[in-house]
């Protein structure tokens, strides 16, 4: 076990180091003239998610861009870092540098509507990814899991594997992909009077959040048996804190995302469930999408990716190497 929380800790550095390299690859991406080097018409594209600070969204990243190099094309990333005025900025940004389309994570989608509706206004192209929006009129398209769906999935094994439950929540308001899991998860055990959220805390998806907020709740005692993360990233936090406390073995951890460290804590009898996103399949529908656009081809405006539960009963079908 020992092994896998020094994996933990070895992410949040990888994670950092990933961040400024992505950063200085943004910069050189800005600084070359494309036109020198690429075949005539190439497409240049823009893409901003809410953090680059996790793995599931350098999956989505680099399907994407795997597909739009491969056709001779330019994708143009860049990371708000959780700062919805940033990632606001940047859609400005991308638009003056000529892009076509932009593919968007929102940090804050209330945040970014005005740049939004500009880019509408210039003609290019909105696509949503991992998280739906509250205006769908805004998008060309959006691409998501069934993120309600990932929240039944969690609070229906909870429910099978336990007898009661009293319950702690670490969500991002901001984003409709956490509400949308939330709310899967609190409809499926409401009416159950066995089972009962006592809290609800902000973490924005972090780890590096999440595990602090941890700490603070065993420090201040409070009672409570389980904890549902948004992500498996904020879960990863969560158990970390638990082992330093003592208390993995009594309290059931649940996250989203199916993330390969995730997927080695519940192999390991640490973690109770998560359900599986499909980061690659969301970043290729997206692109695929997006040259239909380009193509005059049909568009699909709304695609949600199915979601799985990985438990125990079924972990050994999963490989904890990567994502699915």
């Amino acid at each position: 076990m020992r092994h896998l929380f020094n994996r933990m800790k070895t992410v949040i550095y990888t994670i950092a180091a990933v961040s400024v390299l992505l950063g200085v690859l943004s910069i050189l991406d800005k600084n070359n003239d494309f036109s020198l080097t690429q075949r005539e018409n190439v497409h240049k594209f823009g893409a901003t998610y809410m953090t680059m600070n996790n793995p599931f969204f350098e999956v989505i990243n680099e399907t994407i861009r795997a597909t739009v190099e491969s056709n001779g094309d330019i994708l143009i990333t860049r990371d708000p870092a959780l700062d919805a005025v940033r990632q606001t900025q940047q859609i400005y940004d991308l638009i003056d540098e000529g892009v076509e389309a932009i593919f968007i994570a929102p940090v804050d989608f209330e945040e970014i509507i005005p740049a939004v509706e500009y880019g509408r206004k210039k003609g290019i192209k909105i696509i949503f990814v991992d998280t739906e929006i509250y205006d769908e009129s805004l998008a060309d398209c959006i691409v998501v899991s069934d993120n309600y769906h990932a929240g039944v999935l969690c609070a229906e094994y909870l429910l099978q594997k336990e007898a009661e439950g009293k319950i702690l929540i670490f969500e991002h308001s901001t984003t409709k992909s956490s509400n949308d899991r939330v709310e899967g998860f609190a409809d499926t055990i409401a009416g159950n009077g066995n089972f009962e959220i006592v809290d609800r805390l902000e973490y924005a998806g972090q780890l590096e959040i999440a595990m602090p907020l941890m700490i603070e709740e065993l420090k201040k005692g409070e009672d409570f048996d389980t904890v549902f993360c948004i992500n498996d990233v904020g879960a990863l936090g969560v158990m970390a804190a638990l082992k330093d406390y003592g208390r993995l073995d009594d309290i059931a951890v649940l996250g989203v995302d199916g993330a390969p460290e995730a997927k080695a804590m519940i192999k390991e009898k640490i973690m109770l469930a998560t359900s599986a996103q499909y980061p690659s399949e969301i970043g290729q529908s997206a692109v695929d999408q997006l040259y239909n656009m380009i193509e005059g081809r049909s568009v699909e405006k709304k695609i949600k990716v199915s979601v799985n539960l990985i438990s125990e009963e079924n972990i050994d079908e999963f490989s904890t190497k990567g994502w699915q």
